[in-house]
Order: structure tokens, then sequence, then C-alpha cells
């Protein structure tokens, strides 16, 4: 499954959710959000079933970016059962976005 796009609504709507949600905060004119965009899909296909990867994006849901604290993109946020577990910002790889998810969930 790939990566959705989503609003304020729909966000809250999956963080309250039963699975964990990755949620990429970027804009597209953000050079590397749209470098490490293919490596995100791969991660969305991967972990399909086991979480949503989700894009917000901040042009469109600042208000959004601006309550959850986001001051630089691309930045991740993983949320479980309403929170936030943690987050990373311009990962520089696939590998490094997998180890992150990895380590937060504690798998």
């Amino acid at each position: 499954m790939a990566a959705v796009n989503i609003n304020k609504e729909e966000f809250g709507q999956l963080r309250g959710g039963d699975l964990p949600v990755l949620v990429d905060f970027w804009a597209p004119w953000c050079g590397y959000c749209r470098r490490i965009g293919p490596a995100y899909e791969q991660i969305a296909e991967e972990y399909a079933g086991r979480l949503v990867a989700a894009k917000v994006n901040i042009d469109e849901e600042g208000a959004l970016a601006s309550a959850e604290g986001i001051e630089v993109i691309p930045t991740l946020v993983l949320y479980r059962g309403g929170k936030a577990l943690g987050s990373v910002v311009a990962p520089a790889s696939k590998a490094a976005i997998d180890k992150f998810i990895r380590e937060t969930l504690g798998q």
C-alpha cells in the first residue's frame, strides 16, 4: 500500500487508530523531501498491514505541522495510541527509516 496524503481530520482519525502511524511532514518545494520520497514509498509497501504510512503537506496543513512542533522538513513522526513515540529529521536512507521504525516500536 502506498503512502497516503492526509489532512488534519484524517490525521486525527489515523493517529487514534489501532495501527502505528508514520507521518512524513514534507512540502513540494523541498528538494530533500522529493529525494527521500521513493524510499518512504518502499517503507509504506514493506510495512503495509503493520503500520500506516502517511504524508502531510505542510503548505496545505501548516496549522497541523505547527501544532505537532515541526520546524524542519522532512520530519518523520511515529505515532501509536494517539501519542508521538519519536521522530527523525531528514533521514539519510530507507535503511535509516527502517531502523528508526524498528527501534521506536521495539522490534
